[in-house]
């Protein structure tokens, strides 16, 4: 057996609370107790000194339309940019093109992903037919198949009985629901968040209420079922706070955000750049602070990629033309480190448990952490490596990212998948 030795590392494992520097052995794909190698001398030692090493990431929601594109992102270009991202397990979104809204389709996108993917992706299930909010899939039938969660995402379920029955159906087999909180009725035509910068610029407002009705409908069917349901891409100031008031009360639910509404506000927007456009839109500077209040205080539990690729015809078009959705599953901890390493609350533990150990549990996966015996899913994080992201570096076959160009500090530079190295920025 080949052991390799992480050395001199700043490890970080929230699910064993330890923050500090220590050596992290793993071989045959596992990570090792250290008490066993000590007197070894076959080790491949891997300098790691003023790194920061953490369990690999684990993404709630990434969406891939074609699985087998050959022009634009597949599974192996959408795995490859993940692995770049330090991500080791992604949930795939039910809205591919052999839509997961029965046994026969997920066992095909799982096929596919067996024999292309270069690291664990879950398949998400549709919660009604074809997404179309009308009619409930064979969701008894889904568990058996290995898939951990429910959704319609990117749809939202506008009928308010479809979505509790849906809800109290899941819970039976102890599938969480995933739920992208918009009401289509207040906000069909918008484009960007209802605000001054959509005043001025002329286009269509998607305003918070639209969002905020759905987001305490969720809440009000969690706690009148008893069940679990996950909320997607959170970005508005009034959905922190009724989720704050939900969870004081031991409602089940939990909630995500993204890395560009934690980052970026309306304004970036004003020259109708369309890979700014979100669903839900970037909103306000009120809006942004209190994301990232949500998240220190425990109020949003995790940070989601949202990762949604487009080839370029389609999406750098006309702004009100243009579908929502930018890609992030590779710059999703740079950004994140970026925009929350100078607040006063911020800590790696916190960090990582935003981006790996919350999204685990509400999957009910198993918690990476570098207990002997677990999958050596590992990155190396180097945070004083500068980097900025574009088509030079970019490992994704779409390029609808709204960091082009930004320069981060702080990169992943190796990622490790059951031991095995998966990406290297060197």
């Amino acid at each position: 057996m080949i052991i390799k030795c992480l050395k001199g590392g700043r490890v970080v494992d929230p699910a064993n609370k330890i923050d500090e520097e220590k050596d992290i052995y793993f071989g045959d794909g596992k990570i090792l107790n250290f008490s066993d190698q000590s007197d070894s001398k076959d080790i491949e030692i891997i300098d790691v000194r003023e790194k920061i090493i953490f369990p690999g990431l684990i993404d709630l929601r990434t969406h891939l339309k074609y699985i087998t594109s050959e022009k634009g992102e597949n599974i192996s270009s959408l795995t490859k940019a993940a692995s770049a991202g330090g991500y080791t397990t992604i949930m795939l979104m039910p809205d591919t093109d052999s839509r997961a809204d029965n046994p026969g389709a997920i066992q095909y996108v799982q096929d596919r992903i067996n024999n292309e993917a270069l690291i664990n992706v879950l398949v998400c299930g549709c919660l009604t037919k074809d997404a179309s909010g009308e009619k409930l899939a064979p969701l008894g039938s889904f568990r058996e198949i290995n898939v951990k969660a429910i959704s319609d995402c990117p749809q939202s379920i506008q009928d308010n009985q479809i979505f509790a029955k849906g809800v109290e159906y899941a819970s039976m087999f102890n599938l969480p629901v995933i739920d992208l909180p918009r009401d289509f009725s207040l906000s069909s035509h918008g484009v960007a968040h209802d605000g001054p910068v959509a005043l001025k610029m002329g286009l269509g407002g998607y305003p918070r209420i639209a969002e905020e009705l759905f987001v305490q409908r969720a809440i009000s069917v969690a706690n009148s079922l008893g069940t679990r349901i996950h909320l997607s891409s959170i970005s508005s100031s009034g959905s922190v706070d009724m989720i704050r008031e939900a969870k004081k009360r031991n409602v089940s639910i939990s909630a995500d955000v993204t890395p560009h509404h934690l980052f970026l506000t309306e304004k970036s927007i004003s020259e109708y750049n369309p890979n700014f456009k979100t669903s839900p839109p970037l909103r306000e500077e009120k809006d942004r602070k209190s994301l990232i209040n949500g998240l220190f205080d425990g109020t949003i539990d995790s940070i989601s990629s949202a990762h949604q690729p487009y080839e370029e015809h389609i999406k750098n078009v006309e702004y009100d033309l243009s579908p929502p959705g930018v890609i992030g599953i590779q710059t999703a901890l740079s950004a994140s480190y970026e925009c929350l390493k100078d607040e006063k609350n911020f800590s790696w533990l916190k960090l990582i448990s935003f981006l790996s150990t919350n999204a685990a549990k509400i999957l009910s996966l198993d918690i990476p952490s570098f207990e002997s015996g677990k999958n050596a899913n590992i990155v190396i994080f180097d945070p004083h490596k500068k980097w900025s992201f574009n088509k030079s570096t970019s490992l994704s076959n779409a390029s609808n990212c709204p960091f082009d160009n930004f320069q981060f500090n702080g990169r992943i530079e190796k990622t490790f998948m059951n031991g095995h190295l998966i990406f290297d920025s060197n």
